[in-house]
């Protein structure tokens, strides 16, 4: 009987507290379930209090204290009663590729556990810098001046933003990765989503968030976080944003 609910448990409104910087999304609080899904982070879940079970593509399924999913792969979330964290890391940064080199089998439930018993251990932290450090290079400062003022247009482009702080592209992406420990393209998506969701935390529309953070219409901030973090914008109206500054 446990199982077939947990099977079709509706869609989780996530709440507690939620912290948002580029390529990094973490919530804590009540863990709730969500059916079968993908998305484009790397997802930590960790129990602090009970326990969930995840649930891999196959149907394999391990309760677990703790486990990581590597990106786009399909799984279920079945964590009724339990409290803890879920982090979203984009893949595309430093953190994500180190949290992914921890699962030895993708596609696998019990490597996912494997994984997260792994992370418990370690406890390894996402850099303090990662989306959100003080740039040294003085060029990669004023990139990110360009990209706050120029946000809600579209496109933008990395080498419009080279040229406008008189760096080569190859130049301003390495200082991306090197200092902020994140790609060009990740950031920039990450920081539409960060201003969509203040925005909304701040009482606007989708439609008003959208059009701040530069997405095409409310459809499109809704895919985006969709692909993102596998849930719509909705899903995340009860959350008490702590959100580092665009």
């Amino acid at each position: 009987m446990r199982a077939a609910a947990e099977q079709h448990h509706p869609p989780t409104r996530w709440s507690g507290v939620g912290r948002l910087r580029p390529g990094l999304l973490e919530i804590e609080g009540p863990l709730g379930s969500l059916p079968r899904h993908a998305h484009h982070s790397v997802q930590v879940a960790v129990a602090s209090e009970g326990s969930f079970v995840i649930e891999d593509g196959d149907g394999r399924r391990r309760r677990t204290t703790a486990a990581i999913v590597p990106a786009g792969r399909p799984h279920a979330f079945h964590a009724a009663g339990a409290w803890g964290r879920v982090t979203h890391v984009e893949p595309e940064s430093s953190w994500g590729a180190e949290l992914a080199s921890l699962v030895d089998e993708p596609d696998d439930a019990d490597a996912w556990h494997r994984a997260g018993q792994r992370w418990k251990d370690g406890r390894p932290q996402p850099p303090e810098e990662m989306g959100a450090g003080q740039p040294g290079h003085p060029g990669l400062a004023a990139a990110l001046a360009v990209l706050r003022d120029d946000l809600d247009q579209r496109p933008v482009r990395l080498r419009d933003v080279a040229a406008a702080v008189h760096l080569s592209e190859s130049r301003l992406s390495h200082l991306f990765a090197e200092e902020l420990g994140i790609t060009f393209r990740a950031y920039v998506r990450w920081l539409r989503l960060l201003r969509a969701t203040a925005a909304v935390a701040e009482g606007g529309t989708l439609t008003d968030a959208a059009h701040r953070a530069g997405f095409t219409d409310s459809s499109h901030l809704t895919r985006t976080c969709r692909r993102t973090f596998g849930s719509a914008p909705t899903a995340f109206g009860a959350i008490r944003w702590e959100i580092r500054a665009d």
